[in-house]
């Protein structure tokens, strides 16, 4: 339960941004759950060992905790099978050496510990590629090189979605984020709708799905003006883009989309569309794995 605790407050806090505070907020809510836990355990198990034995625990714990905070900064904790096992092996480690009380019992818990850190950023790349196959299969997104939102320090992404053929990115305002009162994507005002499609698709062929409010909207695309860089505009704030073997639509009710971009360019946004980086993908992942495989290796 501790190594959960951990894991789950070192995850959560590294979506909102790196640093030294989510560091802290490890330490604090390790100690927050360790500390009751440690003196409900004395006063239960006093009868039962001597005074002294109960003083000395203190060491194998903080190390414990030491151990299970650098973890939790190395690796991305889901709750998953193979993450609640390798951060409670630290814990499972120490306590079979303090059980034990012997030189072969104290080997193996150093060598467990070693071996736990050797191995944590292979399986930090493994886990990290496993994350993404899960959003891709929770979505019913087909291919990775869909995954491509708009991203900006004025919008953030409050839902991700897939038919199958495209995947579909909803943008809200961080106030109307906060405002909001469903789940992702739900009961938000949202502030725009990107989709994106693989191949070049008619750009003014069919309507765009938009943003209206809390809700989602398809409208024809008229008119349709070319402008350079593959692009294609109404004049509206909603806009096609044809890059890299994908259709990028990017589309909001009249000016919703002012804040993107810093500037208040639509345009400037959606031509800075990239594929998401790995900490981007991050950000896009819901808590719980949607997938067998990925309850198995988050």
């Amino acid at each position: 339960m501790i190594s959960v605790a951990i894991g789950s407050v070192a995850q959560h806090f590294e979506l909102g941004g790196g640093g030294r505070v989510p560091g802290i907020l490890h330490l604090v809510v390790m100690l927050a759950v360790v500390i009751p836990a440690y003196f409900v355990s004395v006063h239960a198990l006093q009868p039962t060992a001597p005074r002294w034995r109960w003083l000395l625990a203190p060491a194998p714990m903080a190390l414990g905790l030491a151990a299970t905070h650098a973890l939790a900064l190395l690796l991305p904790f889901r709750p998953g099978l193979l993450s609640v096992l390798v951060f409670a092996l630290p814990s499972f480690a120490l306590a079979g050496a303090v059980v034990l009380r012997s030189r072969a019992a104290l080997l193996a818990a150093v060598g467990t510990l070693l071996g736990v850190f050797v191995l944590a950023f292979p399986l930090r790349a493994m886990q990290r590629e496993v994350g993404v196959q899960d959003l891709l299969r929770g979505a019913d997104i087909p291919s990775r090189s869909l995954l491509r939102p708009v991203l900006s320090a004025d919008v953030l992404v409050t839902g991700v979605s897939g038919d199958g053929h495209r995947a579909v990115f909803v943008l809200s305002g961080p106030a109307d984020l906060y405002a909001g009162s469903g789940g992702l994507g739900d009961g938000f005002d949202k502030a725009a709708v990107e989709t994106v499609s693989p191949g070049y698709n008619d750009p003014c062929g069919r309507p765009l799905l938009s943003a209206d409010g809390e809700n989602l909207t398809t409208s024809p695309f008229t008119p349709c003006l070319p402008e350079p860089g593959g692009l294609w505009s109404d004049g509206a704030n909603r806009y096609v883009l044809q890059r890299d073997g994908l259709t990028i639509t990017l589309a909001g009710a009249g000016s919703a989309l002012s804040t993107l971009s810093g500037g208040g360019e639509v345009r400037q946004a959606i031509l800075a569309t990239h594929p998401a980086t790995e900490p981007e993908l991050r950000s896009l992942q819901g808590w719980f794995p949607s997938s067998w495989l990925g309850g198995l290796l988050l």
